[in-house]
């Protein structure tokens, strides 16, 4: 990236791949608008470099921007429910003070305060994270004694999306947004994932594989946590990760056919319930073991019909 006038000395973090007598770059995260790059091409003693724009900024976008989905998007949720997430229909400014104009409400519609860890974290330019302070959640943490559970078992709460939330385009505007849910007992067990739902997907085309849990997962940590290898190599399948119907059923839709006869699913330890618990440890677990520290906790092969 160039910044006023001068390189960075850290280059863009992306995946590179070859079409016939082309070389293309793919780079992990969106590059923004309005934004400089030079790209470096070395072989031998030589250097070739191009300079690339993204196209400007338009400040006079004028938009209504509507709340698309917020996770999870089940209208009964576990008392001990770790963080929500809001998908807006168009890109945001990524502000991180983001979570103070989103509100939650008791089923007498009175504010509850002190709830949302204090940042608003971005998985992208449209959707928003908000994770419940630990200390509301999580036993042994001590944070604001006084203040009593967010939630009780049986009662009714509004997840509010005010008008507030910052455009990338200052004549756009958030359309305001109310979620409407209940509260049902908390839930401690690990998820399972449904090995016999797991639909291989036929060779030379780009089908949908289908990966399903036995409870509702949350979504940063099915984004983040789920990859496909080619079997027996560290090559990754290029792709992207989409929510089904309902929160325990995902979608891996790969960039290009499926062209080998077996792959391998693998599961980091990020992957995780809409409560935090893990594929292989449940949030509240004090007892460390070994397998806690592996990076990958589940693999799961499967051949190409």
């Amino acid at each position: 990236m160039i910044q006023e006038g001068k390189e960075s000395q850290t280059p863009l973090l992306g995946t590179h791949y070859k079409v016939q007598d082309t070389l293309f770059f793919g780079p992990q995260f969106e590059l923004g608008d309005g934004l400089s790059f030079n790209a470096h091409f070395y072989y031998k003693n030589d250097t070739v470099k191009s300079l690339y724009k993204t196209p400007p900024v338009n400040f006079n976008i004028s938009n209504e921007i509507s709340i698309k989905e917020a996770f999870p998007r089940s209208n009964k949720i576990p008392k001990n429910i770790l963080t929500f997430y809001i998908e807006f229909s168009d890109p945001m400014m990524e502000d991180e003070s983001a979570f103070r104009y989103v509100n939650l409400y008791d089923e007498n519609k009175q504010m509850i305060p002190h709830v949302w860890l204090n940042k608003g974290r971005w998985i992208n330019d449209k959707i928003l994270m908000l994770m419940i302070h630990p200390g509301r959640v999580k036993s042994g943490i001590s944070y604001y004694d006084n203040l009593g559970d967010v939630f009780y078992v049986g009662k009714k709460y509004y997840l509010e999306v005010t008008d507030k939330v910052k455009t990338l385009y200052i004549n756009s505007k958030v359309k305001p947004f109310t979620k409407e849910f209940e509260i049902i007992e908390p839930t401690a067990s690990c998820p399972e994932i449904l090995r016999d739902s797991i639909n291989p997907p036929k060779k030379n085309t780009r089908e949908k594989l289908k990966i399903v849990f036995d409870k509702p997962m949350d979504l940063y940590s099915i984004l983040g946590g789920i990859s496909i290898n080619i079997y027996k190599t560290d090559i990754i399948v290029e792709g992207k990760l989409l929510p089904g119907s309902e929160d325990t059923e995902w979608y891996f839709v790969p960039d290009k056919p499926w062209t080998e006869n077996k792959y391998s699913l693998i599961f980091n330890k990020y992957v995780s319930d809409a409560c935090g618990n893990g594929l292989i440890k449940s949030f509240e677990t004090t007892k460390i073991k070994k397998s806690y520290t592996k990076d990958i906790v589940k693999k799961i092969n499967f051949r190409t019909d």
